[in-house]
């Protein structure tokens, strides 16, 4: 376990294996499983500074920068392969962007992790009510995963 709080370095095979904080879809097996190859641990875990807000019209959220905020809990995955960033890449399309920004593990061991954040360019797209984990689990991953284009291209 000692491994994961050390930057990214796998000491293992001498790459650099990011991890990877997911706040929506991602969160969920399903749609987890359905877009990567490779099987991974993960934890709950906590990005500050952060609020999570629905997608208009669609069943997805958007995380938005907004300072002082208590943040927005999500499941962070450990050591993903190159391969599989790039398949996540894909599923999150364009209108999102892969940046680094420190996470809290079980709520006080900060660790770098990837996040996909909305761009700003498609920030009208934001609705302003909060997305719902326990709706998406119940009612929206159905249609979700029957629906969302970046099942398509994840994949290949």
């Amino acid at each position: 376990m000692a491994q994961r709080f050390n930057h990214f370095f796998n000491k293992t095979d001498n790459k650099i294996m990011p991890h990877v904080f997911t706040y929506g879809s991602l969160m969920f097996e399903t749609v987890w499983n359905a877009v990567v190859a490779g099987k991974y641990d993960c934890s709950s875990a906590l990005l500050a500074n952060y609020i999570r807000k629905a997608i208009i019209s669609e069943e997805y959220p958007a995380l938005i920068s907004h300072p002082g905020s208590p943040g927005v809990a999500g499941v962070l995955y450990f050591d993903i392969t190159a391969s599989d960033i790039l398949r996540l890449d894909e599923f999150e399309g364009k209108i999102y962007r892969r940046k680094q920004e420190l996470v809290l593990l079980n709520k006080d061991t900060p660790l770098l992790a990837e996040v996909y954040v909305i761009k700003d360019r498609y920030r009208h797209i934001v609705s302003k009510k909060d997305w719902d984990p326990v709706h998406f689990e119940t009612t929206g991953i159905k249609s979700f995963v029957q629906n969302y284009i970046g099942f398509q291209c994840s994949k290949d």
